[in-house]
């Protein structure tokens, strides 16, 4: 190499690093020298963490100040310092404790186009759909929608809420309220049943209690008056200690009965587990069993509910099934008592009992029970005056309870309608029904019943 271009690139060197230097002081060197205030508590020194050892200040032992390396700061420990100081340290190209994260997730501009998001006011987190006050409560509410291929949109909902608390000071309130659009009855396989369709309220204090909605009233401790209901109505119960040795006991209760009280006397078949119908009080096979009203007994003995126990019982249907566990004979004695919703009346029950207790060895119950039907007030029928007034000469012949019925109707595919025309039967005037589908006709509705072989007009 010639001196001339030796000198020419030494030259292009000194220039070269002397620039970049002065452009881009902190890109090569983490050396860091400056002049700070002594009197400044905690002063921070950089954004980057400082090298151990390396720190230092001109003129100021070690033991006038204590630096935090990580987060680049100094404390001095003594006042009798001057105003300001040099000093020189190096640094890492980073801060030690930095948070490093991809995405801020406490930030909602970075989740949202909005600038200025709205935000719910803090009260209205608060409301309630249903306020209580201070009763606790909890349940669930919901609505839901049906939709099949072949049938149209069905809406249902549900509702299952428990209250428990204090009213005032002393009266304490228990209620459950379940309601289902849906008419469904248990399985009747399990051996607790539990209620779709129920509205039970009670409001007790010390001494006494008041039930409200459907209950359930089982007497057992009267030896003659011994009996199950399961009511819709209220019932009062209250328990007085009158002195050390006598104490009153008083049950009060007005309800209307859901169902009918029936005994049935099932005929077994030797092998044969079941399933056996329920019959009601007039023969009837067709009715629905109210859950959790029926005692079956086998012999004097009285079974239990469930799969894994005795029987099992189809609510909707009236058919009782025995498990293994009891193997039915021809000598069986199968006895079973139950309610069913076979009702064409109001049905209404009043029961009163009051109880004393004198001593251990003396008890004296007094109680009274009715349970009947309002004649005047028909639930699945309309009867008009004339009906009535025939039923009521009917007296105990329950089989001559028959009477005429026929409706004026209009004509539809899916109906069976008759026409009415007169005729003369064995020289006697009369009027007789005859099928017809001509719309042209005035058309009737008939229901028959059947009385038996010959004793009927109609074949």
């Amino acid at each position: 190499m010639k001196p001339g271009n030796l000198l020419l690139f030494i030259l292009f060197l000194f220039f070269y690093y002397n620039g970049f230097s002065q452009q881009y002081p902190d890109s090569h060197s983490n050396f860091r020298s400056k002049k700070i205030s002594a009197h400044t508590n905690p002063l921070l020194l950089d954004s980057l963490s400082i090298i151990p050892n390396t720190f230092s200040v001109v003129g100021i032992p070690e033991s006038s100040y204590t630096v935090d390396f990580v987060n680049a700061s100094i404390l001095w420990k003594e006042v009798n310092l001057p105003d300001s100081v040099f000093i020189s340290y190096r640094v890492f190209p980073y801060k030690l404790n930095t948070v490093t994260k991809r995405f801020n997730y406490d930030s909602i501009r970075f989740n949202f186009a909005l600038e200025k998001p709205f935000t719910l006011k803090s009260n209205a987190l608060r409301d309630k759909i249903i306020d209580f006050g201070n009763i606790n409560y909890n349940g669930s509410f919901g609505r839901g929608i049906s939709i099949g291929n072949n049938q149209d949109a069905v809406v249902s909902s549900t509702l299952n809420l428990q209250l428990n608390g204090y009213i005032g000071d002393s009266l304490e309130l228990t209620a459950a309220i379940s309601d289902n659009n849906i008419p469904i009855q248990p399985e009747g396989n399990t051996q607790n049943i539990r209620d779709f369709d129920r509205i039970f309220m009670q409001v007790r204090k010390h001494g006494w209690q008041a039930n409200f909605g459907d209950i359930d009233i089982r007497q057992s401790r009267n030896y003659f008056l011994n009996f199950s209901k399961r009511l819709q109505g209220g019932s009062f119960q209250t328990d007085n200690v009158i002195s050390k040795n006598i104490r009153n006991s008083f049950v009060a209760s007005g309800a209307i009965s859901k169902g009918n009280y029936m005994k049935d006397i099932l005929t077994p078949i030797e092998g044969n587990q079941g399933p056996y119908k329920l019959h009601g009080a007039n023969n009837e096979l067709y009715f629905t069993v109210l859950a959790g009203t029926e005692k079956v007994y086998i012999d004097g003995e009285i079974l239990t509910r469930g799969e894994d126990r005795d029987y099992i019982i189809d609510y909707n249907t009236a058919e009782i099934t025995f498990t293994v566990k009891r193997l039915i004979t021809k000598d069986s004695r199968i006895q079973v008592e139950f309610e069913y919703s076979n009702q064409n009346y109001l049905n209404s029950m009043f029961y009163a009992n009051d109880e004393i207790q004198f001593s251990s060895k003396l008890k004296v119950s007094i109680g009274a029970y009715t349970n009947a039907d309002a004649k005047n007030s028909s639930i699945n029928q309309s009867l008009t005056t004339d009906q009535k007034h025939f039923l009521s000469q009917i007296g105990k012949n329950i089989d001559s309870a028959t009477y005429p019925n026929s409706m004026p109707d209009t004509f539809s595919v899916n109906k069976i309608l008759y026409k009415k025309i007169d005729t003369t039967i064995n020289g006697v005037a009369d009027t007789i029904y005859i099928y017809s589908a001509d719309q042209r006709d005035t058309l009737y509705h008939l229901s028959f019943t059947n009385v038996g072989s010959g004793k009927g007009n109609y074949i």
